[in-house]
């Protein structure tokens, strides 16, 4: 008798059955049998856990520095109108446009120092609006300062990600 036959006649009834050569039901799709191993598979669902937390970080990021880019273009595209205009109505659209594009700006901690205004040089009809000529320079500070907002938040989503796989201590 060899060993193989001396463990299986050792074995109960039922397990004696499954070892003579009849595979116990398997719970689980017949897939299994050649599915990757657990360390594999723990490594891919921490890639991708990793991979969805970064896309959701961004994306915040992303889409408020998309809409602060149409926010300057349509300020842009407003001071053009301005300029060919001596219309107050088209000057109070650019101011509206500057304006909600401060707001948006201050409320990410981005300073922004206005542009002056006409005061009484224009007469009383202008005082108030924005002079034509320092917007440009304005909208390109401005569109600076947005840029390096960007790049400092995504910093600090690599950042982060290094933390949540423990690649950060590697590197240092």
């Amino acid at each position: 008798m060899t060993e193989q036959t001396k463990i299986i006649a050792a074995a109960p009834a039922g397990e004696r059955a499954r070892s003579e050569g009849s595979a116990p039901p398997i719970p689980w799709g017949p897939d299994f049998a050649a599915s990757e191993h657990p360390d594999t598979a723990r490594a891919r669902i921490q890639r991708d856990f990793i991979t969805s937390i970064a896309g959701l970080k961004r994306e915040g990021l992303d889409k408020a520095y998309v809409y602060l880019n149409g926010l300057i273009d349509a300020a842009k595209e407003e001071l053009g109108h301005s300029r060919s205009a001596s219309n107050p109505l088209r000057r109070a659209a650019m101011q509206q446009h500057i304006d909600e594009l401060i707001s948006y700006v201050s409320g990410h901690g981005i300073a922004a120092k206005l542009p002056n205004r006409n005061g009484e040089a224009m007469g009383a009809q202008l005082a108030n609006f924005f002079v034509l000529e320092e917007i440009p320079a304005f909208l390109g500070e401005l569109k600076f300062a947005i840029d390096l907002w960007y790049e400092k938040g995504l910093g600090k989503v690599h950042d982060e990600m290094l933390k949540l796989t423990g690649l950060a201590s590697r590197l240092r």
